[in-house]
């Protein structure tokens, strides 16, 4: 009982927490949930308190970060960004409130959906885990390749993964000289903050600073709704029968479809299972639901499959914002494979999944479909971005401090220095880049 109650709080806490950072704009997953979640396992927080909290944030975050989507059209964090096109015809049609309701409802349809049928094909995969394990390196060079090709650089992504692992090997011998052991969380962590390092880098760039300048401040127009926006709507009455039954099978698919880019699968099977010519209105909702379902569906497929078969961080979820419950040294390690995985079965991850989901329910739907409004209007006035990205900054630097003291924080920012140019400047995403970390190892030694 004790541990339930364990679970709950950290699921309300973690739900909360997330519910709110949603709907601030522009937020990264992998920035905000991995620093938190290490924290709490180096901490010493029962595996499956670990889990619910994790399914707890993962499934708010992507509930309320359709908030400011809907409302502004500023996407809430990078998965929400396939959903903004949709939602500016959704305000022009002057239903915005209408597409935000969908759109929660759905998401969190997304992950009850996503849970079972993510376990089930996790099941199946499991015999193939001694198998693959041999060739781990192998399938993360791989899983990096295609990942690369798929994104908007294609050809220079993949040939960047190479000079990119062997950066990471050469850092890598430099903290085994220096402090003797190699890095995990510091060169992780770097790779998290690279987009963030190379934006403030710009500052001390006159030419890059000039253009960047504003003469005054952002304005943001959020939304009106109807007088109705404030009351608490019946989520089984939001969704008609077509946007229910697509989002289902939209989100039981990409449950499965773990080795794809999230956004990536938003897209595609928001689109294959949107509107097609039954008027503006209903495409336009219908494709939010679809969308905001998979979504959801995706990041809890891409946890759990990689968690629950492998015990592998085999997934862009996986190798990114889930990354401490598979590596955290020295209580989590991946190879050889001692962690949540190995500490939970089948009938833990549905308990406290769905003890997870629960939590993340009752706070971020509430949030979603009862104070978007007035909520988006309090953080978009109230809560600065830049102190958002100075906090979790700092709580990197403490992290990589903790694995090698002043070694690791330089490696990291090292890291992110590097990595930042390549996602911000030449398109080099952090899901390649933390594939590349990975299949480093195996790719110095082919070439060596």
């Amino acid at each position: 009982m004790t541990l339930i109650i364990q679970c709950v709080l950290l699921g309300l806490l973690g739900g909360l927490i997330f519910s709110i950072i949603g709907i601030i704009p522009g937020t990264d997953e992998t920035a905000t949930m991995a620093p938190l979640t290490l924290i709490l396992v180096l901490m010493g927080f029962p595996p499956e308190a670990i889990f619910c909290w994790f399914i707890a944030i993962a499934a708010s975050m992507h509930i309320t970060h359709i908030v400011p989507t809907a409302m502004a059209a500023l996407p809430g964090s990078t998965m929400s960004v396939p959903m903004v096109s949709n939602c500016i015809v959704a305000k022009q049609l002057g239903v915005p409130h209408v597409a935000l309701r969908k759109m929660a409802t759905s998401s969190f349809l997304g992950a009850i959906v996503a849970l079972p049928v993510s376990i089930l094909f996790a099941t199946i995969l499991s015999p193939l885990g001694e198998v693959i394990e041999p060739y781990v390196g192998m399938i993360f060079t791989f899983a990096a390749l295609l990942l690369a090709y798929m994104s908007s650089a294609r050809f220079g992504a993949m040939i960047a993964l190479f000079p990119f692992a062997i950066f990471i090997q050469g850092l890598q011998h430099i903290a085994i000289e220096a402090v003797g052991a190699s890095l995990s969380v510091s060169i992780f962590m770097g790779i998290t903050i690279g987009p963030m390092i190379s934006e403030i880098f710009n500052v001390f760039i006159p030419s890059i600073k000039e253009k960047q300048l504003r003469d005054s401040k952002s304005k943001v127009w959020i939304a009106e709704g109807n007088e109705d926006d404030e009351k608490f709507p019946n989520p089984t009455k939001i969704l008609t029968k077509k946007q229910t039954i697509r989002s289902t099978i939209g989100a039981a698919i990409s449950a499965c479809t773990f080795t794809f880019s999230p956004v990536g699968m938003t897209v595609m099977l928001g689109e294959l299972l949107g509107g097609k010519k039954n008027g503006v209105y209903d495409d336009t909702m219908t494709t939010l639901s679809v969308k905001t379902a998979v979504s959801n569906a995706t990041y809890i497929g891409e946890l759990m499959i990689p968690l629950v078969a492998f015990g592998l961080p085999l997934s862009p979820v996986a190798i990114g914002p889930a990354q401490p419950l598979f590596n955290a040294p020295p209580r989590f390690t991946s190879d050889p494979i001692n962690n949540i995985h190995s500490e939970l079965g089948i009938p833990e991850y549905l308990i406290f999944g769905c003890i997870g989901l629960v939590c993340a329910g009752a706070i971020a739907y509430t949030v979603s479909v009862k104070y978007a409004k007035s909520w988006t209007k309090i953080i978009f006035k109230v809560i600065s971005h830049e102190a958002l990205i100075g906090s979790f900054l700092g709580l990197i630097c403490m992290l990589a401090f903790y694995e090698a003291g002043i070694v690791g924080i330089s490696i990291a920012l090292t890291v992110g220095f590097f990595g930042g140019i390549l996602h911000n400047i030449f398109g080099v995403n952090t899901g390649i880049q933390f594939m590349a970390y990975y299949a480093s190892g195996w790719i110095l030694t082919l070439i060596s």
